[in-house]
């Protein structure tokens, strides 16, 4: 198994167990959605379920089909907690969005998930090469893109944890649209986060990241 395999198995686990952050398990409802790949993960972690289920209800004698985890359901919940935004990102027209141009040539669109940012590249452009100073996950919604550690199509996801550097490039001539999903910054302890500084030191790390892919 290779790192990529790895992170996407440890991303997908934490998907089925609730432990991402809004805007990843955003991510990830999509992902499900466009991917065929997620979608096997999906059936396989609900068939294992299922079974666990089944023995636990015998064992115990108990009915406990209440605790099955349905991801088709919760991905429909999470759909429309995020207003429109799902249909949208899945049949809208992308392209015909308002989009804000930075000085880099890349567009942004804000998100109406909490630490989710709509990104998009026009074919032949790039985005500088930079690291992250925080887990991002990069879902691809059109286009195509690559950097340093592989190619991205429609519905894959790329993971960039602290610390790796890359540079995305535009693959074809399609633009490419890109959801990116930032993990949750941990809450200042003490008088900081008393005091509201948190949210003066999380505006401060998003800017000192970049808003690039």
């Amino acid at each position: 198994m290779n790192t990529r395999d790895e992170s996407y198995t440890t991303f997908m686990l934490d998907y089925a167990i609730g432990a991402l952050s809004p805007a990843e398990r955003f991510a990830a409802d999509l992902h499900v959605a466009l991917s065929p790949e997620g979608a096997s993960f999906v059936g396989i972690w609900d068939a294992i379920g299922g079974a666990v289920l089944e023995r636990a209800e015998v064992a115990e004698g108990g009915d406990l089909t209440g605790l099955s985890v349905q991801f088709s359901e919760r991905a429909g919940e999470d759909g429309r907690a995020a207003g429109d935004e799902f249909d949208l990102l899945l049949e809208g027209d992308l392209l015909a969005l308002n989009w804000r141009k930075s000085i880099f040539g890349v567009q942004h669109r804000r998100s109406t998930v909490r630490g989710a940012e709509l990104l998009r590249l026009d074919p032949g452009s790039w985005a500088p090469r930079h690291d992250h100073a925080r887990r991002e996950t990069t879902l691809v919604l059109r286009g195509a893109f690559s950097d340093e550690h592989g190619r991205y199509e429609v519905g894959d996801l790329a993971f960039c944890e602290p610390g790796i550097v890359h540079r995305p490039v535009v693959v074809g001539d399609e633009p490419c649209v890109c959801l990116v999903a930032r993990e949750d910054l941990p809450a200042l302890p003490g008088l900081l986060g008393a005091i509201g500084l948190g949210g003066l030191t999380r505006g401060w790390r998003t800017g000192r990241e970049g808003r690039v892919l």
